[in-house]
């Protein structure tokens, strides 16, 4: 497996796994409406930097809630995503039960690009490797 690290801050490190084509994004503890703002901007950039349609993006280390940016992130993030072209979307939770909260709260609210969240990383890795349109799915 070819990774080939992208950037890095200590809110977020961002990943593009070659032999799949896809973004790996590995958000970092506390987070607040700078720090999630400014990382979805980062993805987005690599995203249609390296033509990527599929987006892995892994808040297992992230502790609270980033409540105070759900509308933006439904609403606003989502909406880019689908129009830089990302198809398929595999959110691994948090274990911290407010994220985790958060998470469900935006995931529920959109449509495209199709998301499945995750409680862990080989079952996030697996499906967005076979995967195609289904809708919103809560897996384990």
């Amino acid at each position: 497996m070819y990774l080939l690290t992208l950037h890095t801050e200590p809110y977020l490190k961002l990943t593009f796994d070659e032999e799949n084509q896809w973004l790996y994004a590995e958000w970092q503890e506390l987070q607040n409406s700078q720090t999630v703002q400014a990382g979805c901007q980062l993805i987005l950039h690599y995203l249609q930097e390296y033509k990527c349609h599929k987006l892995l993006n892994d808040n297992t280390c992230v502790q609270g809630t980033w409540s105070p940016v759900i509308e933006w992130v439904s609403n606003n993030y989502f909406a880019q995503l689908a129009a830089v072209g990302v198809t398929n979307l595999a959110w691994i939770h948090s274990q911290n039960c407010f994220s985790r909260y958060t998470t469900d709260y935006v995931l529920q609210q959109v449509n495209r690009p199709v998301t499945a969240a995750f409680n862990d990383l080989p079952g996030a890795y697996s499906w967005l490797q076979q995967s195609s349109t289904f809708s919103y799915l809560k897996a384990s």
